[in-house]
């Protein structure tokens, strides 16, 4: 069993088993624990395969925006050997402690790992055309490997960039569907691409998620780019990278970092992003309420969001014809002085049933007519164990019903954003469901309804 992983110059090991060869392009940076899982991944589906070379990218991305916070290819290579070193770490690995809680073998353990740094002699851009062939190269002596096709190793967002000809010609389609077979990893929530133009199948697998563990399942949602963010903006990475990875990481960022990284970040930008997206809604919510002649008074229950709900209608012109007012019950003391009960040993402080009767409490204490409860998780991973809820939000809408014999109808939807975006991510992005929530409602109803 090989127990580091070995540097190569060439894009494949010499005398390779092409068959039983997995090759993964990892065109993004930093490299983490979501780049072992997919790997992980493919090797369960195919258990025949006993080698997995990770391709290196020398960092000439096509967006020039990641080319501008691209890493060092010295700084790259060390944190992906930081990365393979840390599976067989019994400390300062947050993945191996998962997959010892699970008791789960992990088949990376078992097979050969090599990173190719072949592209670190090309100055431009090397596409992932480029590396087939370079791959395809290295075989043309071995007549039986000839028949087979190179087994490659990309996420679903890959497969799907593949129908934009501005990225992939089709005469690039055209090539690597003879020469590869694509053992695709779904991205959650993502449709896999079937189609790539009339005449054109590529031969593509689509890997079981289902084969991992749960706690593994969830690394499919992490990505380089979540990492930059998280990066960004000072948050803590033991949930995406090993320790040493960690502090080769912090040793640049802190002795070396560029000017042209410190004042462009994705993290900042994303933020604007979901900023501007939350006052969209909230500019629809607003039209809505002002075309009823009385609108309903509502009032803002808020945890995790922090009070981002309430801000983004507050800020609008005329909202207090609309917003009665709002409560932040942040702490699981006010939540319990809200709903005026201690909560259960084992009680969650963040379930459908607690949201629904804190909603209930406000509703009882406030002559609203409609109260919007927000009770989530918004902080990322930490490192620990501590909990499996981030990125969960619990939403319920009550609004006083004359024509219902009870009192309240109640309106409930529990959202599940990806775990390892950053808390600020996350308060935006439950701001949003909850306001798109309120209008869906708004929209059941005709303007002319008083109150």
């Amino acid at each position: 069993m090989q127990v580091n992983p070995r540097i190569i110059e060439s894009p494949c090991p010499e005398n390779a088993d092409f068959q039983n060869t997995l090759f993964v392009p990892i065109t993004g940076n930093p490299a983490g624990y979501h780049h072992l899982v997919l790997a992980e991944l493919a090797l369960r589906q195919r258990p025949e395969l006993s080698k997995v070379v990770y391709l290196l990218s020398n960092g000439h991305h096509p967006d020039p925006f990641k080319r501008s916070v691209t890493l060092p290819k010295d700084i790259r290579l060390q944190l992906m050997q930081d990365l393979l070193a840390s599976l067989h770490q019994n400390s300062g690995n947050r993945l191996n402690f998962i997959v010892a809680q699970v008791e789960e073998i992990l088949r990376l353990r078992q097979v050969g790992l090599f990173v190719s740094i072949s592209e670190f002699k090309k100055e431009g851009q090397v596409r992932l055309l480029d590396n087939v062939k370079n791959i395809w190269t290295a075989i043309e002596s071995d007549s039986e490997s000839k028949s087979k096709r190179i087994q490659v190793l990309i996420g679903s967002d890959l497969i799907n960039r593949m129908q934009d000809p501005k990225i992939f010609s089709e005469a690039d389609l055209k090539e690597m569907s003879n020469l590869t077979e694509w053992l695709v990893v779904p991205r959650p929530g993502e449709r896999v691409a079937d189609s790539f133009g009339e005449g054109l199948s590529l031969k593509q697998k689509i890997l079981d998620p289902d084969l991992l563990p749960i706690a593994l399942k969830s690394y499919l949602n992490l990505s380089s780019t979540i990492i930059r963010r998280a990066v960004s903006c000072g948050q803590q990475l033991p949930a995406y990278l090993p320790d040493n990875a960690i502090e080769h990481l912090d040793e640049y960022l802190g002795s070396r970092l560029s000017k042209k990284i410190a004042e462009v970040s994705e993290w900042e930008a994303r933020i604007l992003e979901l900023e501007r997206d939350l006052l969209e809604i909230s500019r629809k919510v607003s039209r809505q309420l002002f075309e009823r002649k009385n609108p309903p008074k509502i009032y803002l229950l808020e945890t995790s969001t922090g009070g981002r709900i309430a801000g983004s209608l507050i800020g609008l012109p005329g909202s207090s014809k609309f917003v009665l007012g709002s409560q932040v019950a942040y702490a699981n003391s006010f939540k319990e002085r809200l709903i005026g009960r201690f909560l259960g040993d084992h009680e969650s402080s963040l379930s459908e049933e607690l949201t629904k009767e804190m909603a209930l409490a406000a509703m009882k204490n406030i002559e609203a007519d409609v109260v919007l409860a927000e009770n989530g998780m918004a902080g990322p991973p930490d490192g620990n164990l501590r909990s499996n809820k981030n990125g969960v939000c619990h939403l319920v809408l009550i609004q006083r019903s004359e024509m219902m014999e009870q009192r309240h109808e109640q309106i409930y939807e529990v959202i599940q954003e990806n775990p390892f975006f950053t808390k600020q991510e996350h308060q935006i992005r439950f701001a949003i469901s909850a306001i798109k929530l309120l209008s869906r409602q708004l929209d059941l109803y005709p303007t002319s309804v008083s109150h």
